[in-house]
């Protein structure tokens, strides 16, 4: 789908890269959401959604970090969209049915990332990230 729009066709560690930055960006929207008052949804505010918050920025810019090459944020990516997959289970059960759209909404951009950066061919662009400057998808690499 990314090749139809900008003509460059992308790979599957940076497919997952999108894919978590999206999900980074529905977490601090939720958090977000949830700080304003409502009578639908009763939230006592306070730390968990801080907490919210905060995970959803760190679910934006550890990815950024991987593109520079850091291997420990790889794993950071990786180990959010795991809790946040665990989450969105757990987050559906015991409520009312109009809360079962959370569960293919969030699930399935988790699932996406586990698959693209976990599969063979993302492990792969992961280690080729020392060979290169910067992974940046909008400037073209070129060797020196």
């Amino acid at each position: 789908m990314f090749k139809f729009l900008t003509g460059k066709e992308i790979g599957h560690l940076q497919t997952g890269l999108i894919l978590s930055q999206i999900g980074g960006l529905l977490i601090v929207f939720t958090g977000l959401l949830l700080l304003l008052p409502s009578s639908s949804i009763p939230v006592n505010g306070g730390a968990p959604i801080l907490v919210l918050i905060a995970a959803g920025l760190i679910k934006i810019l550890a990815p950024i970090m991987v593109g520079r090459g850091s291997k420990i944020a790889f794993w950071v990516v990786i180990f959010l969209s795991l809790l946040k997959l665990i989450e969105c289970f757990v987050a559906t059960i015991g409520n009312n049915p109009q809360f079962i759209w959370y569960l293919p909404v969030t699930g399935l951009i988790e699932v996406g990332v586990l698959i693209h950066m976990l599969s063979p061919k993302g492990r792969t662009e992961l280690n080729d990230l020392d060979n290169k400057e910067v992974y940046d998808i909008f400037t073209p690499y070129e060797p020196k």
